[in-house]
């Protein structure tokens, strides 16, 4: 029954704006037979309020007929094409109506927003901009350009309008969109004011949240970075986020934290190989050896030539005292990258370690090679390895090498007597008294106590430069 009574009560009321119409399209049509046609006009306009569009479109038709030229005449078609969908004549007669009035705010609105609807984005915006124009401080028209433009991934543009809509009013869904829109740009600076400054308000928004810590990780603040991702859930963290979180935390030698996001990463792509690296570095540092080895063997079984890998490897074995695995790893690193200095030297103490002298000498040789016209930097470790071969020159009974090397290593350090004695030992076997007397005698002088250039000198008969009483 209540039913039935509501339906007859919809059919009355439909029932009485079509009569309403036709009596208001009639007094119209009279009013235009007696010219008057601002009440034809009013007659429309109500017409059109009561959305009997048909009827209003009849009697503003016939009014632009009798060439009543009215600005509201072509807004009013222009709302009544705009109301039955008719786009291309609702523009065409807004255009008409602007001629009379360009200053006219509501009507530009009326424009822009049927272009919006239309998708004539460009236009549109052009369009509210003349708004702004007219009236800098209207919000809505910054708003809906804004938005067309941020929609359009226009982020520049859209950044600098939505400034100007954030000095007026700051929205929560527009703080959103400028803080991305900045970060499109990689423009960190702006995204991180604005979210910092929305989060004042929104403080439990978590895209902005996010905003700012990438923001400020695009900044280098990475003690800032870090507490932004700490603060957003796991859910809303992309792998790269997660990857930047970690990274910030190690910036800022947090290596526990650092490691926690970096494994996060591998639970949600375990091809993430990159990732391998700063995970092993920071067990590497965190001095959990077994980890670090863990991440260096999941890079390299990814990436089986990625050097540096190997060489880490190698450093955390060498540290461990495993020595064939640390003269493996260095191999390997050799095997791909044999110029890098660090592998070749780690790889003659690892040789040391395991007394295996010759392979040691041969890449205190390569050492050599490597250095050569960076004495300066390398100054300790040149001598080193000239201190090193020219021992095991002596030992082979290589005289001649084993002065080359020991000649070398007094210009490195030309107050060490221990390098003058091995000389003056050198030439003395090799039959060259007189050299060996002049680098004896130098021994002296440092180390008037050193019973192998006393005793050579006596055995040269040249103890002239022998000290007396020991002094």
């Amino acid at each position: 029954m209540k039913k039935t009574i509501l339906i007859l009560l919809g059919i009355f009321i439909i029932a009485s704006f079509n009569v309403n119409a036709q009596s208001m399209f009639d007094d119209a049509v009279k009013a235009i037979k007696k010219k008057d046609f601002p009440t034809a006009l009013k007659l429309a306009k109500q017409a059109l309020e009561i959305d009997s569009t048909n009827s209003a479109l009849k009697i503003l038709i016939q009014l632009r007929e009798k060439e009543y030229n009215n600005k509201q005449l072509f807004e009013y078609l222009g709302d009544t094409y705009a109301k039955m969908n008719v786009s291309e004549l609702a523009l065409s007669n807004y255009a008409d109506a602007e001629k009379f009035d360009s200053l006219d705010v509501s009507l530009k609105f009326k424009i822009a927003d049927l272009l919006y609807k239309g998708q004539s984005y460009k236009e549109a915006v052009n369009k509210y901009f003349e708004i702004v124009h007219l009236a800098p401080k209207n919000s809505e028209a910054l708003l809906k350009a804004g938005t067309i433009l941020y929609l359009a991934k226009s982020y520049a543009n859209a950044g600098v309008v939505l400034e100007q809509y954030l000095a007026l009013e700051q929205t929560q869904d527009v703080y959103r969109k400028i803080t991305k829109s900045f970060l499109e740009i990689a423009n960190y600076e702006k995204a991180y004011k604005y979210a910092v400054d929305g989060l004042a308000k929104y403080p439990d928004d978590s895209s902005l949240k996010k905003a700012a810590a990438i923001g400020s990780f695009g900044l280098q603040k990475f003690d800032e970075a870090g507490k932004y991702y700490s603060s957003i859930p796991d859910s809303l963290l992309s792998v790269s986020d997660l990857k930047n979180a970690g990274r910030a935390y190690q910036q800022i030698k947090a290596d526990s934290i650092a490691i926690k996001f970096f494994e996060k990463v591998v639970e949600k792509d375990n091809t993430q190989s990159s990732l391998f690296m700063d995970m092993a570095d920071n067990y590497y540092r965190s001095n959990n050896y077994e980890q670090a080895i863990k991440y260096y063997e999941a890079k390299v079984n990814i990436d089986p030539k990625f050097e540096p890998a190997y060489r880490n490897m190698a450093f955390v074995y060498f540290k461990t005292e495993k020595w064939d695995n640390a003269r493996l790893a260095f191999l390997k690193a050799k095997e791909l990258v044999d110029t890098t200095f660090s592998t070749n030297y780690w790889l003659a103490q690892t040789y040391n370690r395991m007394d295996s002298l010759d392979q040691a000498a041969d890449q205190y040789v390569k050492i050599l090679k490597l250095t050569e016209g960076k004495e300066k930097e390398y100054k300790d470790y040149i001598l080193e390895a000239v201190t090193n071969l020219g021992q095991r020159a002596f030992l082979g009974k290589n005289y001649n090498a084993a002065v080359t090397y020991y000649r070398r290593a007094n210009q490195l350090k030309p107050n060490e007597w221990r390098f003058m004695e091995s000389l003056g030992a050198c030439y003395q076997i090799l039959q060259n008294y007189d050299e060996s007397i002049r680098w004896y005698c130098a021994t002296l002088k440092i180390n008037p106590k050193s019973e192998p250039a006393r005793k050579g000198l006596r055995m040269m008969s040249a103890d002239e430069c022998i000290p007396k009483n020991g002094k």
